[in-house]
């Protein structure tokens, strides 16, 4: 577990270390109005793939790239079907080990049957909220066999605000308008606001 956070905390350390250090060559790349959206596009996809990888970051650009709206709906598609393969590649892959990891481990087998019985809104408080890495999410998602329409409903759900944010922020970054700070307050509000309204239900329930 060290381990896996020392290769994650260091593929964050990298990415940001990579942007500032090509900040002119990418730039241009933003400037530059004769981009290949469907190769940027299925970059995007990779990126996203990749566990550890800062989306935030890479959101941003893209927003910067191609504006709040087309920017925004690249980001969604893009994480979307990055969770997607994820999901698939550990269903495939690790399934078995998933399934006897939870007759040895009790507490995780409690674990994965309040999220069987809560299964989207689980998956969307954890979209929406992102307290766990993406990379999580997906990998538990398909190792432990949730529903698949289940899980591309409520990350394709659980994406959409936070993704138009990084858009939103790296287009204002790119114009010099100080809207995104703004922006980012309310978002953290409502984060709070949603986990508090999650945490009171879920309290309820029980």
């Amino acid at each position: 577990m060290r381990v896996t956070k020392w290769v994650i905390a260091s593929l964050n350390l990298a990415t940001i270390i990579v942007v500032f250090w090509n900040m002119e060559v990418l730039i241009q790349w933003i400037d530059d109005e004769n981009g290949y959206f469907v190769v940027d596009f299925m970059l995007t996809v990779l990126l996203a793939a990749v566990p550890g990888i800062p989306f935030g970051i890479v959101g941003g650009i893209i927003g910067a790239k191609y504006g709040v709206i087309w920017g925004g709906l690249l980001n969604i598609a893009a994480s979307t079907l990055a969770a997607t393969f994820v999901y698939f590649l550990f269903r495939y892959l690790l399934h078995n080990q998933g399934r006897a990891l939870l007759e040895r481990n009790s507490s995780l087998r409690q674990m994965d049957k309040f999220i069987n019985r809560h299964t989207f809104w689980a998956l969307l408080m954890a979209r929406i909220i992102p307290i766990l890495p993406a990379a999580v999410i997906n990998l538990y998602a398909g190792v432990f066999g949730l529903n698949f329409k289940v899980f591309l409903l409520s990350t394709l759900l659980g994406k959409i605000p936070v993704m138009l944010v990084f858009a939103y922020v790296g287009d204002n970054l790119r114009s010099g308008s100080g809207e995104w700070i703004f922006v980012v307050v309310i978002y953290a509000l409502f984060l709070f606001f949603v986990y508090g309204l999650y945490r009171l239900l879920n309290n309820r329930r029980r």
